[in-house]
């Protein structure tokens, strides 16, 4: 074998190996290999192939991203069309359409054919059309009219969890699959997120900005979204033999797709009805939107003889779940100061019922938010709550007519009627001249001793993610403030028992002397003291500095001083830190009134050292770890700590990804979810012989010995 031979059987090799963890990553959330590890396999294979471009493949991990941005989309028409779904609004709709098909097949001389329905979540994202060529992905398509969709191949190529290549050894010649694209909700948020802290304005929700996403020209563009995919079923196809819809979606998890683990087959439209009502009242457990359920005949026999009627087959319908969207009158628009002095508008509305709540106010993100939608006090809009998230007005309802004192009016000419919205000029808790700065969408009030940015940054202070002061409250902050008792966040540890009781809902009880609700808030007070530093930094509440931003900066500068001391090219200079955040913790550190602040928080005792820096190299380096429950005698945040000392990684919710669940008095849903994902559980007994025997760095290969079955909780 030559030169040139053994670079083609390395480069082969890389692939096949980049691809296997990347469907173990983004398919199965079962990853085999370090981040660090794949990243240095990846760069291997972008230094053959940019050595050797005749290297390159199609289905190379390298091609994902990189294709030049595109001055519009081509057409591309669908080898079989894409059809829409007929609703059933209840239960007695779906039943009808049961009864419609079995009457249409009996025509036809099928009349005890046994029906198996297969039950699906209705994702709400963008249908996508898949081709795949000899086993290869060739083109990637919107719906579009059903018949002629939008080429999206090289936006579709920057999605993980989407193979490049069939992974059966015998791939069909053609092969079309159809798929849903989405953002999970809590990419959504991070996005929306990150987006607020570019100056940029918020996307309304997350089918809207996965559509946007995949139509964006620039291929890099749409890479930076964290889109996600599942795949539902087979379109068009030659070589691929099934009988049956259930059949196909294990052909297409076989071939290294996504497919959703919660459709399920059942006997009958009873047991599909009664797994529709379950995802209804399942659906906010879910990291993704879903506005109803797929039921589908799993028959492919019996779906050739029922056919189709217009644009919907008759064979598969949606059950559509209790609206998400009224309508109602918005009254006004009123401003709230938050703590970094960001106004942010909210709609006063007429109390409605939607998804289960009443509804009297709705966020409106911003001005220009407001004013892209064109929402005017005193229109009728239509109030959405999908998810079960925060209400939010999608925009103004222009057609049709409204009464209106006792007459008819059109509701286009009525809103035209109405005046425009503006932001007021001046901050409406302390009277400042309010600043919008060049390219940001946020308009804040500049005040740092603005009363609501005061208040607002001791509730952020006190709040479960940062100090987790029980029993300090929002009315119990606000309440501390009106009575002059506190100005910063510093003033809590200074409140005595005195202070307390005078304040309504505190008073002593005069048979026993005790105040047991003034002793609780001070005793919570006093174990905060003891929280590890990141929280602390992270209370702060410094602008764009969250939980994870904190946790990055304490692991490169690991005390008070140390922050102080650095430069923002230093701070930049942390992994997931960057300019931006950079100069907003050095502004914030540099502001004399905040380093007053911060010597009374160290007299006070709270901890601006890190007492046990994590060790990348520690011995549970590459263990994740979530604690749930009260433990007996570790806080939440002394637990943390501990595991951080030696390497290990904290998070916040249980996926397969994570090794052990810490277990305490009153676990809650985690615990149920770790059994279901069979995730180890371990008491405080087994953490404390855990972190003993990670002591050491030497040590770390038997690091998981001493838990045989009788440790664990």
């Amino acid at each position: 074998m030559n030169d040139l031979d053994r670079l083609a059987a390395r480069a082969a090799e890389l692939r096949e190996s980049l691809n296997y963890h990347a469907y173990l990553y983004y398919v199965l959330d079962q990853p085999a290999i370090a981040d660090a590890d794949y990243d240095a396999l990846y760069r291997e294979l972008q230094a053959l192939e940019a050595e050797h471009p005749d290297l390159r493949a199609p289905d190379s991990p390298t091609e994902r991203v990189g294709a030049a941005p595109l001055e519009k989309f081509e057409q591309v028409r669908h080898l079989e069309a894409m059809l829409s779904l007929a609703n059933a609004r209840d239960e007695a709709e779906l039943l009808a359409w049961d009864q419609r098909n079995r009457r249409f097949l009996e025509g036809r001389g099928y009349d005890d054919a046994p029906f198996r329905y297969v039950v699906e979540p209705k994702i709400d994202g963008l249908a996508i059309s898949l081709t795949y060529r000899d086993g290869l992905f060739a083109v990637g398509a919107t719906r579009g009219n059903g018949e002629v969709g939008e080429d999206v191949t090289a936006n579709l190529r920057t999605i993980g969890s989407l193979p490049l290549r069939l992974h059966g050894a015998r791939p069909p010649a053609v092969v079309e699959v159809r798929g849903e694209v989405y953002l999970p909700l809590a990419a959504f948020a991070r996005l929306n997120e990150a987006r607020a802290a570019a100056g940029l304005s918020a996307f309304v929700n997350p089918r809207n900005a996965a559509a946007g996403s995949i139509r964006q020209l620039d291929p890099a563009l749409a890479a930076e979204r964290p889109l996600d995919l599942w795949c539902y079923a087979i379109g068009f196809s030659e070589g691929v033999d099934v009988p049956d819809h259930h059949s196909a979606l294990e052909w297409l998890r076989a071939q290294g797709f996504r497919v959703n683990p919660h459709i399920v087959l059942v006997d009958g439209i009873d047991a599909a009805a009664a797994t529709c009502r379950a995802w209804e009242q399942r659906r906010a457990d879910l990291d993704y939107d879903i506005d109803g359920a797929v039921v589908k005949v799993d028959s492919y026999a019996l779906q050739t003889a029922l056919g189709s009627v217009a644009h919907d087959p008759r064979w598969a319908i949606a059950f559509k779940f209790a609206p998400t969207t009224v309508t109602t009158r918005l009254h006004s628009i009123e401003v709230n100061v938050g703590r970094t002095g960001v106004l942010t508008p909210f709609a006063v509305l007429e109390p409605v019922f939607v998804s289960g709540v009443t509804v009297e106010r709705a966020t409106l993100h911003n001005e220009d938010d407001i004013g892209r939608k064109d929402i005017r006090p005193g229109d009728d809009v239509i109030l959405q709550r999908a998810g079960d998230v925060i209400p939010q007005v999608v925009g103004p309802v222009l057609d049709g007519w409204v009464d209106e004192d006792g007459r008819r009016e059109e509701r286009s000419a009525r809103h035209a009627a109405l005046p425009e919205w503006r932001m007021p000029e001046a901050c409406p808790a302390c009277g400042s001249h309010v600043v919008r700065e060049t390219g940001e969408v946020a308009v804040r009030c500049p005040n740092r001793s603005c009363p609501a940015q005061l208040v607002e940054s001791i509730k952020h202070f006190v709040s479960k993610g940062a100090m987790d002061i029980d029993g300090v409250g929002e009315r119990l902050v606000e309440d501390l403030y009106a009575e002059d008792l506190i100005r910063d966040v510093a003033d809590l540890y200074s409140l005595h028992r005195d202070d307390l009781v005078e304040l309504e809902g505190f008073a002593l009880d005069r048979k026993t002397g005790e105040a047991k609700r003034a002793d609780r808030v001070l005793r919570s007070l006093d174990e905060s003291r003891t929280r590890p530093f990141a929280r602390v930094l992270f209370a702060l509440g410094i602008r764009h500095v969250g939980a994870v931003t904190a946790q990055a900066l304490v692991q490169g500068f690991p005390s008070m001083e140390a922050l102080q001391a650095a430069s923002a090219e230093e701070l930049a200079g942390v992994p997931g830190v960057g300019p931006v955040v950079a100069e907003a913790v050095t502004q914030h550190l540099a502001d004399e009134h905040n380093r007053e602040t911060l010597e009374k928080l160290r007299v006070a005792g709270l901890r601006l050292a890190e007492e046990h820096p994590r060790r990348a190299d520690g011995a549970l380096a590459g263990t994740s770890f979530v604690l749930t429950g009260k433990l007996p005698s570790l806080t939440r945040g002394e637990a943390q700590a501990l595991i951080e000392a030696r390497g290990g990684r904290v998070s916040g919710s249980v996926s397969k990804a994570t090794d052990y669940v810490v277990v305490g008095e009153d676990p809650g849903s985690k615990l149920a979810k770790a059994g279901r994902l069979g995730v180890a559980t371990l008491d405080e007994g087994a953490l404390r012989t855990l972190l003993a025997v990670a002591e050491t760095p030497e040590d770390a290969v038997g690091a998981r010995s001493p838990l045989d079955d009788d440790t664990r909780s």
